[in-house]
């Protein structure tokens, strides 16, 4: 007998632009007026040859890469990453990432204060 599961699905707030060909959407989570998670959540896109904001702050920060190709910029130093990358950024160092692939980048990012 197969029973149905409800899934704990997340709902994603609506987009705001946050620069040229950037759009953000946060990710609720909360449930009846308390977070589920530790951490702050959002999911961005980055059109193809447009770049994100230089972001700087007091927070940790991972991104989890899930499709596209930019050119990151990491504490004043530059690196590749694509789909399937998972980066860490240690706080306030800036970082912002330029699309240079054909597609639209898009990046899962969670943060938090220690």
């Amino acid at each position: 007998m197969i029973t149905e599961t409800v899934l704990p699905k997340l709902t994603l707030l609506d987009p705001f632009e946050c620069g040229l060909g950037v759009w953000a959407n946060m990710i609720d989570l909360d449930r009846e007026n308390t977070s589920v998670a530790p951490f702050s959540a959002a999911r961005f896109t980055v059109e193809p040859g447009c770049t994100s904001e230089v972001d700087s702050h007091p927070m940790h920060e991972i991104w989890m890469i899930a499709a596209g190709d930019g050119l990151l910029t990491y504490d004043d130093r530059q690196v590749r990453i694509g789909r399937s990358d998972v980066l860490y950024f240690e706080p306030p160092k800036p970082h912002f990432v330029k699309n240079v692939g054909a597609d639209t980048m898009v990046v899962f990012s969670v943060w938090w204060n220690n």
